[in-house]
């Protein structure tokens, strides 16, 4: 069996997800040398109420996220320069349970009440 480095099963994984998934988001070039690290922080999840879809009960997640532009300076310390875009929602359907079987990770009854 080949020897694989645990960064390279974690990079897969994240490639796989990315067609779903926005586009990273651009920020300026670091002030005053350093580095930048873009990320996006989630602010609030909410989920409606579950609904039937053919055998499966499905419920619409919207998710808001916060893109954010985190600067370090050349010796590492975060800058106060650092800042967020605007904010963004992102809506997904979540499936419950399908024929009456529950779907991992909702672990409660089905149908849902």
């Amino acid at each position: 069996m080949q020897n694989v480095k645990p960064w390279s099963v974690i990079f897969i994984l994240l490639a796989a997800g990315l067609p779903a998934a926005r586009a990273q988001h651009l920020c300026d070039p670091p002030p005053e040398g350093g580095r930048v690290m873009a990320s996006t922080e989630v602010t609030d999840v909410n989920d409606g109420a579950p609904y039937q879809a053919g055998a499966d009960w499905m419920v619409e997640r919207t998710t808001r996220l916060l893109p954010l532009c985190n600067y370090f300076s050349p010796v590492g310390s975060y800058s106060l320069k650092s800042y967020s875009l605007d904010p963004f929602t992102k809506v997904e359907r979540i499936t419950l349970c399908h024929a009456a079987i529950p779907v991992a990770p909702y672990a409660g009854p089905c149908p849902p009440k």
